[in-house]
């Protein structure tokens, strides 16, 4: 676990400065308060940036992101893999058995406030919390980071994170409790991962993950 905190201190430290100002968003705000400040500054370049910022942790592009791993190892694809199939089982259940009825923030401003909505977005009603996309991003983002020889990459890799759970509340998809949310689940699981699978003997004797596409 030493070991663990020490090498990955840059996104950890990052998180941990998200974690503690989110729950004082969240402590010191009323639900849906974000999601009005948001509102405030949609024009047509936030429109189109966070439309696409979004786009990153959609299917399309985990699959060229999981690919490109491939090239360099095929462990670590299969980690990746694994961890983004995990994150997804898990946050799925959340949203549809045990939080069913959380709305979305359409459907709760609907009739109180008139809400700016980026045109060619499809907006959601239902299964708002906790947000799938924010999940998948920081369980994505923080293995790429554990992966990286280098950690300055970690900084990148937070921050790609959190453009994307920041996307979501600006799009008018989640609260940003739903993003909080999924940050958190996903950096439990990701790291729970890590620490038992990814440092199993099982693991690290499979004689073919030091193997890739490009070797």
């Amino acid at each position: 676990m030493k070991t663990f905190l020490k090498e990955n201190k840059i996104f950890l430290l990052l998180y941990l400065l998200f974690f503690i100002c989110g729950a004082a968003i969240i402590g010191w705000f009323e639900k849906g308060d974000e999601i009005l400040y948001f509102n405030t500054l949609h024009n047509s370049f936030f429109d189109q940036f966070f439309r696409w910022t979004s786009f990153l942790a959609e299917a399309p592009a985990f699959l060229l992101i999981f690919l490109l791993i491939l090239f360099s190892s095929y462990g670590h694809g299969i980690l990746l893999g694994l961890n983004l199939i995990l994150n997804a089982v898990v946050v799925q259940f959340l949203k549809l058995a045990v939080f069913p009825n959380q709305i979305r923030p359409a459907v709760f401003f609907e009739g109180k406030t008139p809400l700016n909505f980026v045109p060619g977005v499809e907006i959601f009603h239902q299964h708002s919390f906790p947000s799938g996309h924010t999940t998948i991003a920081f369980a994505v983002f923080f293995m790429l980071s554990l992966f990286a020889q280098d950690k300055k990459w970690s900084v990148v890799f937070f921050f790609s994170a959190l453009l994307i759970g920041i996307a979501r509340v600006y799009l008018l998809e989640h609260f940003f409790r739903d993003v909080y949310a999924g940050s958190l689940l996903a950096m439990a699981i990701t790291t729970v991962f890590w620490l038992t699978f990814a440092q199993s003997d099982f693991y690290r004797n499979l004689k073919w993950k030091d193997k890739a596409l490009l070797k």
